[in-house]
């Protein structure tokens, strides 16, 4: 079988066309002919996105795993160089056993109710009681289950709250469902009926991949009638839900470059993409392959390109552990199973470096996350090689598997150049790829571990400011991609799509937002603020400069 895919393989690449070359400066022509090359196969149509658990994630595992034994590293996961895990993929409910009867009357699946992810399998039966929001203030001021016994009874739910669901709620606190379930499994209710009356709230999710029971039955009610019923007197109700979680196996690969050194640095980058879309698409069109190119067929190719350095040295001041994750985009999944499961030990890692995204360097700008997790960072990146600008976030928490070491107490880095208005849309292909950019990035690692080593030891620190801020919860969006490695004032505009609030008020690709109404905007999270503090509806003035000029236009939500 082995052999039958490295011929797929091969195959495959011989059909590739690379990007021409500019000639205007001076690269290592071998580095930027493999990565091309790479980058070809591994975001080509053939491989369909990379979803895990597809054939054709498995013919990119098995490319990454042929390069690692070709290039001599050492196998370090738990079958080789691989280690599999179980990925959710959906939630199969039998609706021949689930079932949900008001007096004597059966309702219909889909159609009147469904099973939510809170919910548990079993059975119940009994009489309902109506516990309005489920809401008890600590204060006093206000008690839902005031004078109402929920002990055996099947308790009534209004997902909403007193004010309705937005950000300025004075029940904000209150708002997460799954804390009101538990606290009706605590006063003694059997089962839990959700209801969404008003719809200022939004419907608990029919769809989901796990199941996060708080070991009760909980159906929610979508038909009105029925929710009119339920709210207006109590009712004999029996239930019953059968459900399981359906999933398929994902694959990390680790391999090891064994210098003898007492300190090791992992280099990761995850492999998988989203397929045909899935829910993580934001493309409005017929299902298509999702190529990842940059997303993050980049991070992989550079990492691939970093083991022809880093795997022919033997002069290296480190161990290093490369890992290849799958399941970034369903949460960070293979990253969280390794460093749960590592197959070496940790307390060896000085350090890990990580590359999501890093295949559309713009104007020598990039950003690196994690620059607060060890005091020494500031020190080693304080010279850049080839003039690379760097936007430093000191944060070790974000959006991508950096975050599963920084929870174990390990310095990170994440190397990120950017979003793009082709993210998570067909379109991320390999045309638009800047590979010189990725040489670039590949120098400056190499730079880093040789800065680094001058260190007995990097000296973690935890980024206690990131985990303490608050992004608000914002319904109304402007309709633009934002340049997150701008360093501001104000918010740079990647993208701007069509027919959306942004469009529609003259905004274009390049501007900059100052300020949305009377919010000043400094960065990504007071342009946050801004948004929460409007709804659907809403009309503001939003200011932005443009080629230097202030200008002015009115806008709504």
């Amino acid at each position: 079988k082995l052999m039958n895919k490295r011929l797929i393989i091969f195959s495959l690449l011989l059909g590739f066309s690379l990007p021409t070359l500019a000639q205007d400066e001076v690269y290592d022509e071998e580095s930027l002919t493999r990565m091309q090359t790479d980058l070809s196969f591994l975001s080509s149509d053939s491989l369909k996105g990379r979803l895990p658990g597809t054939p054709e994630s498995d013919v990119a595992r098995d490319f990454i795993q042929d390069r690692m034994a070709t290039l001599g590293l050492l196998p370090f996961g738990e079958q080789g160089y691989l280690q599999p895990f179980p990925i959710a993929e959906n939630i199969n409910v039998n609706y021949d056993v689930t079932g949900l009867r008001i007096g004597k009357t059966d309702l219909v699946p889909r159609v009147d109710y469904y099973p939510v992810s809170y919910s548990s399998n079993g059975d119940a039966s009994g009489r309902t009681v109506n516990i309005g929001y489920g809401i008890t203030k600590e204060d006093g001021s206000y008690d839902d289950y005031s004078g109402k016994n929920v002990e055996g009874k099947i308790a009534v739910l209004n997902i909403s709250s007193p004010d309705g669901i937005h950000p300025h709620s004075a029940y904000t606190s209150y708002h997460s469902v799954r804390q009101r379930l538990k606290v009706a499994k605590q006063k003694g209710a059997r089962a839990v009926l959700l209801i969404n009356p008003e719809k200022t709230a939004s419907d608990v999710s029919e769809l989901f991949k796990s199941i996060k029971s708080i070991d009760i039955p909980v159906l929610f009610i979508r038909n009105q009638n029925i929710e009119d019923q339920l709210i207006s007197k109590s009712r004999k109700i029996s239930l019953s839900v059968n459900m399981e979680e359906q999933s398929s196996l994902g694959y990390n690969l680790i391999g090891f470059i064994d210098n003898g050194q007492r300190n090791t640095v992992v280099f990761g980058a995850h492999y998988d993409h989203i397929g045909m879309g899935n829910e993580n698409s934001l493309y409005e069109g017929k299902a298509a392959i999702h190529n990842g190119a940059d997303d993050n067929g980049s991070g992989t190719t550079l990492l691939l390109e970093l083991l022809n350095y880093y795997g022919a040295r033997n002069d290296q001041n480190y161990n290093y552990a490369i890992l290849f994750f799958s399941a970034e985009e369903s949460g960070l999944i293979g990253s969280k199973y390794f460093t749960q499961n590592p197959t070496f030990s940790l307390e060896t890692v000085d350090y890990m470096i990580n590359f999501d995204m890093v295949g559309r360097l713009r104007d020598n700008r990039f950003q690196i996350s994690g620059t607060g997790t060890a005091l020494e960072w500031d020190r080693v990146l304080s010279e850049p090689v080839h003039n690379l600008n760097i936007k430093k976030d000191p944060y070790g928490v974000g959006p991508s598997d950096h975050t599963s070491f920084y929870f174990k107490d390990i310095p990170v880095l994440h190397f990120f150049t950017g979003t793009h208005e082709d993210y998570h849309k067909p379109s991320d292909d390999v045309d638009k790829v800047n590979f010189k950019g990725m040489v670039k990035l590949a120098d400056f690692v190499k730079a880093i571990t040789i800065k680094t080593s001058e260190y007995q030891r990097l000296t973690f620190q935890k980024t206690k400011s990131a985990e303490q801020q608050t992004i608000p919860s914002f319904t109304v969006t402007l309709g633009v991609m934002p340049d997150y490695i701008y360093g501001g004032p104000g918010v740079r505009l990647d993208g701007v799509s069509e027919d959306r609030p942004a469009a529609k008020a003259g905004m274009k690709a390049g501007d900059i937002v100052l300020k949305i109404g009377d919010f000043t905007i400094d960065d990504i999270y007071s342009y946050m603020r801004a948004l929460s503090a409007y709804k659907l509806g809403d009309i503001t003035n939003v200011v932005y400069k443009r080629d230097n000029k202030e200008m002015e236009s009115e806008i709504q939500f």
